[in-house]
């Protein structure tokens, strides 16, 4: 490996001083000691990241890679490194980014106040304001950042980075925060959804997707309700949360049901007349879904219903205009 005199030097000296330091007895090193000496040690390692991505930067700018026969630099530093392509395209994420400026970032990297991972949070941060943002505004974001960077690590300082704009240009993050905001309530909006799938065995999957305002309105209206009752002499209150909510949002529904006018709420229900009387057999919803005769008659108490014209056991269509009574009035009639 030919190098320059001074990079040459710096690399001998380091790997020669990694060599004293591998050889060391550690047992000797007092607790205090010991403690400081890791904490060294790792400043020490983003030092010499910051070197490494120093040195990706000037490969990169080069061209090295691509002349190498390598299709990228990220894919020439996954070789020749042996990094995952995760490590190596932040490394050169990082590289590159430096090398076109952000040099605050870059002197508290060398200085070893920053981590690798915490300068890559910070230069995509910085990269991914929006291009019409003032290159003075961008310095500020930069510095703010790298100021941070001693009380947050770097998952932090990136969720940080979502506002910088209205910690540094209030007049301009305000009204990006904004913008953003309203995207994602339409986005929300648009992915909205809700299905009920039969399983086969007497009850339906209930999947579905609200967005947060609805989704809001919904446990305001359930959460109340769903509540347990306290414990009496016969034991805790049996149902669980799951049977509270779902019990609650059909009692919701019958009520709405029941004083609702409009012809649009009515459900049918086919059913042999005697079916219905007699409690003995089968109905159907419209959708061929089978219903008991008692499952029938809870939703068609307050419903008008016509019996058949003839005293065969033809069915009859009942029209439900949505049954308001609760399973409980429902056993006293």
């Amino acid at each position: 490996m030919s190098l320059p005199g001074g990079l040459e030097s710096v690399l001998s000296v380091l790997s020669a001083a990694l060599d004293v330091g591998q050889a060391s007895e550690l047992w000797q090193v007092p607790d205090r000691g010991l403690a400081g000496a890791a904490v060294e040690c790792g400043r020490l390692t983003s030092r010499m990241q910051a070197l490494l991505v120093r040195l990706l930067g000037e490969v990169h700018a080069r061209d090295l890679a691509l002349r190498s026969g390598a299709c990228s630099t990220t894919a020439w530093t996954r070789h020749a490194l042996n990094q995952t392509p995760r490590e190596a395209r932040t490394l050169v994420g990082v590289a590159t980014a430096l090398r076109i400026g952000m040099a605050t970032t870059g002197a508290a990297f060398a200085a070893g106040e920053l981590s690798l991972a915490q300068a890559a949070a910070i230069t995509t941060t910085v990269g991914e304001l929006p291009d019409d943002v003032p290159a003075e505004v961008r310095e500020r974001a930069e510095a703010e950042l790298v100021g941070y960077a001693d009380r947050f690590d770097a998952q932090q300082l990136t969720r940080l980075g979502s506002h910088i704009l209205t910690v540094v240009a209030p007049e301009i993050g305000e009204a990006r925060d904004a913008e953003a905001l309203e995207r994602q309530e339409q986005q929300a909006r648009r992915r909205r959804e809700l299905f009920f799938t039969p399983d086969g065995h007497g009850t339906v999957f209930v999947r579905g997707r609200l967005t947060d305002e609805a989704a809001a309105i919904v446990r305001a209206v359930l959460d109340p309700l769903a509540r347990p009752l306290p414990a009496t002499a016969d034991g805790p209150y049996p149902r669980t949360a799951g049977q509270r909510r779902a019990d609650v949002l059909e009692e919701l529904a019958r009520r709405a049901l029941a004083g609702h006018t409009d012809t649009a709420t009515t459900v049918f229900v086919t059913i042999p007349w005697q079916t219905l009387t007699d409690g003995l057999g089968l109905a159907t919803l419209p959708d061929g879904t089978p219903l008991s005769p008692g499952a029938a008659r809870r939703m068609a108490c307050d419903a008008e219903s016509s019996p058949p014209s003839s005293a065969a056991r033809a069915p009859s269509w009942m029209s439900v205009a949505a049954s308001g009574c609760s399973p409980a009035l429902v056993a006293e009639r």
